[in-house]
């Protein structure tokens, strides 16, 4: 599996809008010119996807652009940041701001 939360992100994303056109994921693959499998690895975010690729995903589910599908600065979740505090912040405050940071995060992070 790919390490960068991008990646499962940019899939979700796309799975998402692939659902809301009514369309299969072999529907999606004949368009873009990839195999069945390909589209469900990108959308589990287990493989990478060329810009060329990723331009023919968001034409074929009718996007305005490749960037509708990119996720956001906000979009990635905590457990996929470094949340570093000082060491003289205690424990408790710790788990109060982590989950401030995630409820703020939850609010934020927009829809397609």
């Amino acid at each position: 599996m790919i390490s960068d939360p991008r990646y499962r992100q940019f899939g979700e994303a796309m799975s998402l809008r692939r659902q809301q056109l009514g369309m299969t994921q072999a529907e999606l693959a004949a368009r873009v010119g990839l195999s069945r499998a390909s589209i469900a690895n990108i959308e589990a975010g287990r493989q990478s996807v060329l810009l060329h690729h990723a331009c023919d995903v968001a034409s074929a589910l009718k996007l305005r652009a490749v960037t509708d599908l990119l996720p956001t600065a906000t979009a990635l979740s905590l457990e996929d940041q470094a949340l570093e505090l000082s060491d003289d912040v205690s424990p408790a405050a710790k788990a109060q701001i982590s989950g401030m940071i995630a409820a703020a995060m939850a609010v934020a992070r927009p829809r397609q």
